[in-house]
């Protein structure tokens, strides 16, 4: 069976991080930078590949945090793969921003429990701002290392609330939003602080990828969940006027 190896890149939170994944060896660089991580991305990419020895080309293919997040950086990761994979003329591969939190807990922290379940029912939040938060359920099978997961969704902290009374007692969650929604948090019977980073992206690929075929996307795409974000300057600048007549 085949591995591939990966680099992915993470920027959709104020976490700004690189994984490289190659030769089983994982080399990997993740600050806390709000809104510099256009400044520092490219040369974490750099510091992996160098620190590995090898060029951009030895590589099978790149991976990045799609979002939900923050719209400048799901902007910045999609953007920064895309040129990558069009240098080195190789595939892209989005994961969820939200399932990555969850694989960086699971793998961190829940699977290191001597007396962990054989599966796992997790519930990611994030923050979405404008009074609205993203959230993603998903499972994971330890014992046949299967992994499912719903559609991430924007609703309010309110349909939230009933969509987690609606799971099991025995789901864990996670996710960036306890400081501004404790009410969330402490609906579950565990909590972890956590945000995406980009070892989890690469370790989410290899396990979609545990075969001969690779599964890839033609374009590296970001996803936004909220259409308003992306008004245009010319739209702004008419909702402006508009509240001045």
């Amino acid at each position: 069976m085949q591995t591939f190896s990966v680099l992915a890149v993470d920027t959709s939170t104020a976490a700004c991080s690189v994984a490289l994944i190659y030769n089983n060896q994982t080399h990997q660089r993740y600050e806390v930078l709000p809104q510099k991580h256009a400044q520092r991305l490219l040369e974490m990419v750099d510091e992996v590949l160098d620190e590995a020895g090898i060029l951009g080309t030895d590589i099978d293919a790149l991976a990045y945090g799609e979002g939900p997040g923050a719209f400048t950086g799901v902007r910045i990761a999609a953007g920064v793969v895309q040129g990558l994979a069009l240098g080195w003329d190789k595939p892209v591969f989005g994961i969820s921003s939200l399932e990555a939190m969850a694989e960086r807990v699971l793998s961190e922290s829940i699977l290191t429990e001597p007396a962990c379940a054989t599966e796992v029912l997790w519930c990611a939040l994030m923050d979405a701002r404008m009074k609205e938060v993203y959230i993603q359920t998903g499972t994971f099978n330890i014992e046949h290392n299967t992994w499912q997961a719903s559609e991430p969704c924007l609703v309010s902290p309110e349909e939230a609330k009933e969509r987690i009374h609606s799971l099991a007692e025995t789901c864990i969650g996670l996710g960036d939003v306890k400081n501004e929604y404790p009410a969330l948090t402490g609906l579950f019977s565990q909590w972890f602080d956590t945000l995406p980073a980009a070892s989890a992206v690469a370790q989410i690929f290899q396990r979609v990828n545990a075969g001969d075929d690779m599964a890839y996307q033609a374009l590296a795409l970001p996803v936004y969940l909220r259409n308003s974000v992306a008004d245009t300057i010319a739209e702004r600048a008419q909702k402006k006027l508009k509240k001045q007549d």
